[in-house]
């Protein structure tokens, strides 16, 4: 058994350092690392290859077209390794606001350890991960039965709170589900969310990121989650004492 481990973890090694993947012969190497009790840097190296491969596979096979789940597998990325736009203005244009088509997201960990987009390499591939979990938890999502491997419970709770299931991810603020045909066909309409804003001192890490609906995340704005509940709480209860009207 030690000799067999061994030998997984040899190509774990392989496979972090290859542009490749093949699913046939690599796929089962998803369980055998979830069952690790520690989990290396190494390991989500490998294990973001595999979910992508997976990922792209199982969209192919449900029929989405290759432009957007190539937009997806780019989203990811970006909402996960790297950061978000960070510089106050455009490199292409003078004096227009910097966006993601600059160029200039960086890996999360290249960052200063004070700036409020850095993570480490560890934390950011295993938000990334998760993001792919969430997306095969949403409804209409497309299923991986064809290439007879599970990740129902395998991730759970450790890396994502519910069981991977088509239908199961909601947002986190409205608790409404969220459509995967809708988002692959327009992916503006999700992005990264924090329960503790990054600008709140929160962290990107597997506890505090979560995909959510784009004007679930506008509304949300500063604050935290939990206390957006409470001022809705008491809007709506200040309306029912005193509707306003037009």
């Amino acid at each position: 058994m030690l000799k067999s481990n061994n030998n997984q973890d040899s190509r774990i090694q392989e496979i972090s350092e290859r542009k490749t993947i093949d699913l046939n012969e690599d796929k089962l190497l998803i369980n055998f690392i979830s069952q690790k009790k520690k989990i290396s840097l190494i390991d989500v190296r490998c294990l973001i290859k595999l979910f992508k491969a997976v990922f792209v596979n199982a969209c192919y096979f449900n029929k989405f077209e290759k432009k957007k789940i190539t937009a997806l597998t780019t989203k990811f990325r970006d909402a996960g390794r790297r950061s978000a736009p960070w510089q106050p203005a455009s490199k292409k244009v003078p004096g227009r606001p910097q966006d993601g088509k600059d160029g200039n997201r960086i890996n999360r960990w290249l960052m200063d350890k004070n700036h409020k987009f850095y993570a480490t390499e560890l934390d950011a591939t295993l938000v990334e991960i998760k993001y792919y979990l969430q997306a095969f938890s949403m409804k209409n999502a497309p299923t991986i039965d064809h290439l007879n491997i599970s990740i129902k419970k395998i991730f759970t709770p450790w890396l994502i709170e519910h069981e991977v299931k088509p239908g199961l991810y909601k947002d986190p603020l409205s608790r409404e589900s969220i459509d995967f045909k809708k988002f692959i066909n327009d992916p503006s309409e999700i992005q990264s969310g924090h329960l503790n804003p990054l600008d709140r001192e929160g962290k990107h890490e597997l506890r505090n990121t979560f995909l959510m609906l784009k004007r679930s995340n506008i509304i949300q704005g500063n604050l935290k989650i939990n206390e957006l509940v409470n001022l809705m709480e008491k809007i709506v209860e200040e309306h029912k004492k005193n509707p306003f009207s037009i």
